[in-house]
């Protein structure tokens, strides 16, 4: 009788030790579950993306992760795929994520915040969508960042301050936007050249040369652009 309770009480215990580490092996698959379900997939290209084998998402198309037991996503490269919807903001329940490459497909409305709960994101590519809105306000949460690229959308708005707070920050590309004002020359963002800013025909600032103006119509007096050897850099923005 003794011997029938211990193996019932070790497969009680078994059962719930199993049940919690499959929950926590899982749940990055429930994340990119609820991301799919807010994206339109036309032709299909996540048609391994399913409930039913969510053990296996570290296999799912576009998905990679860490080594480790626990089995994080690191990175989500969906690029060229005629991709729709918007980007869920469970995105920002990834909190590995060192990468997400997004661009050229059809997404819309605005870039999430919660995208900046993703705090070891080393890579952001969104270009060639068709996000509106403004670029994320805790934008500077994402002190990691090598590359942020948000070129060719149709965001609006003053560029955030805290971009140049990223210090790690190598490739900037905001061109082909409604982005307008002054542009902060805070941080890394006065490292960068006009390239990093043109088909925005409302900024103004050094970077681009083109003096801002005070309400009452007379030019800012701005600081002498001294010479911007960022503007002779040349970055491969689609690597």
């Amino acid at each position: 009788m003794e011997r029938a309770l211990v193996a019932w009480v070790i497969l009680v215990i078994s059962t719930i030790v199993y049940f919690h580490s499959s929950l926590a092996l899982s749940q990055d698959g429930v994340t990119l579950l609820e991301i799919k379900s807010s994206l339109n997939d036309t032709r299909n290209f996540l048609s391994n993306w399913q409930h039913s084998n969510i053990k296996s998402y570290c296999r799912w198309t576009g998905i990679t992760c860490y080594p480790e037991k626990e089995q994080r996503v690191r990175s989500i490269n969906l690029p060229y795929m005629q991709l729709g919807g918007i980007i869920s903001p469970s995105i920002g329940k990834l909190s590995r994520l060192r990468r997400l490459a997004l661009h050229q497909n059809g997404l819309h409305d605005i870039i999430p915040n919660e995208i900046t709960n993703c705090t070891e994101l080393r890579a952001l590519y969104l270009r060639a969508n068709y996000f509106q809105g403004r670029i994320p306000p805790d934008i500077g949460n994402l002190l990691h960042l090598k590359i942020l690229d948000l070129s060719s959308n149709s965001l609006k708005g003053a560029i955030p301050s805290s971009i140049g707070q990223l210090t790690h920050l190598q490739l900037l590309n905001l061109s082909t936007n409604f982005f307008s004002g002054e542009i902060p020359d805070e941080g890394v963002l006065g490292a960068f050249g006009k390239n990093v800013f043109i088909g925005n025909l409302d900024l103004c600032g050094r970077q681009v040369k083109k003096p801002c103006h005070t309400t009452l119509g007379f030019p800012v007096v701005l600081p002498h652009a001294e010479n911007d050897e960022s503007e002779g850099k040349s970055y491969d923005l689609y690597s």
